[in-house]
């Protein structure tokens, strides 16, 4: 008896043992990592624009909820644009480590073609309410309760509504796409964005982590399940691929923020959605509406040097964002292509006319 007594306790402590090691230390592992990059509220990126740049914009502030927090945003509209000439309402999901004030260029260019657009800080983010900006799903969420936002305000309900969503909001344009709420939109540009959570979150993680980060992928996927449900397994593609009207997924093959292997765009093939349409680039960059010469300025001028910016107690993503730009002069950085911009309004403008004349 006292050896079977001293058996159970010695399989009792391997069995905890193979546990803690499997179970509880990746699982603890993946909070404290999840908590170091997301537990922190991003500000303006250092090199940002201010409305006062751009004259013939008009904007009215306003605030939206998102769970428990207020989100800052406005609309924006060209000054020299009629109200019978709006065309639709067009929502701008911005990119992570960065806010509103780092699209005010593409805000303008759109605003003065005639669309009412719509911008705002996503949670934790900015001028907006929230400790921090909690979890790559939180873009997706948040654009799902601005759309019904939108979709909600009396005087914008004859307009259709439209979504431009770059990175971290571009992963929000094409997933939120699997929701009930797509139905209420008429077309989608995905730029930048990256599929699903697991693709980007190990590319940022191997960073700082080495690849031994592969064996948080279960835990991820749990953690993300706990915050957001079935958000948590969205793909990009499958809502590019299921959704009723014409996306537009724009990516380059050297974006070093989002890897080609981790976007949307790289799964053209599972496309089964006839009005999709995908613009593959090879030396476009991140951003993707800046001129390409101005990109490979970028990229010369950070060649070989090193950030002098501390990380301090900034968020990770702000921080990325700040050392990306450290070495070049702001009219660089929101340098603008305007025919690239011009090739996303085409797609809009014939979107609105096919939906128009059903």
């Amino acid at each position: 008896m006292k050896k079977y007594r001293r058996f159970l306790g010695f399989m009792i402590f391997v069995i905890y043992g193979l546990l803690a090691v499997t179970i509880v230390l990746p699982m603890v592992a993946t909070i404290c990592i999840c908590k170091f990059a997301f537990g922190k509220r991003v500000g303006k990126a250092k090199k940002h624009m201010v409305l006062e740049e751009f004259p013939e914009m008009i904007t009215h502030p306003v605030n939206f909820k998102s769970g428990k927090n207020n989100l800052a945003g406005f609309f924006a509209v060209g000054k020299d644009v009629a109200v019978e000439d709006y065309k639709a309402v067009m929502i701008v999901a911005h990119g992570i480590g960065c806010s509103r004030a780092s699209y005010l260029n593409r805000y303008d260019y759109f605003a003065r073609k005639g669309y009412i657009v719509f911008a705002y800080d996503c949670t934790g983010t900015c001028e907006s309410e929230g400790d921090g900006i909690l979890g790559l799903c939180q873009s997706q969420l948040d654009l799902d309760c601005a759309i019904k936002y939108v979709s909600g305000i009396e005087e914008l309900k004859g307009y259709k509504i439209l979504v431009y969503g770059h990175s971290w909001g571009g992963y929000a344009a094409a997933t939120e796409l699997n929701s009930k709420t797509a139905q209420k939109l008429t077309a989608v540009a995905s730029i930048s964005g990256f599929d699903d959570i697991w693709g980007t979150a190990k590319h940022q993680m191997t960073k700082y982590a080495t690849k031994m980060v592969v064996l948080t992928k279960p835990w991820i996927y749990f953690y993300y399940i706990l915050l957001y449900g079935k958000r948590a397994l969205y793909k990009g593609i499958d809502g590019v691929s299921n959704f009723h009207g014409p996306v537009l997924v724009m990516h380059s093959k050297d974006d070093p923020t989002v890897p080609y292997p981790c976007s949307v765009a790289i799964h053209q093939k599972k496309n089964k959605n006839p009005q999709a349409k995908f613009v593959i680039y090879e030396d476009r960059g991140h951003t993707i509406s800046r001129p390409k010469e101005v990109e490979q300025e970028i990229k010369r001028l950070h060649k070989g040097k090193k950030s002098q910016i501390a990380m301090g107690n900034t968020n990770i993503f702000e921080h990325n964002v700040n050392t990306g730009y450290e070495y070049c002069d702001k009219s660089l950085v929101y340098a603008t292509d305007y025919e690239f911009l011009e090739s996303v309004n085409d797609f809009f403008e014939e979107a609105l006319a096919t939906a128009n004349a059903q």
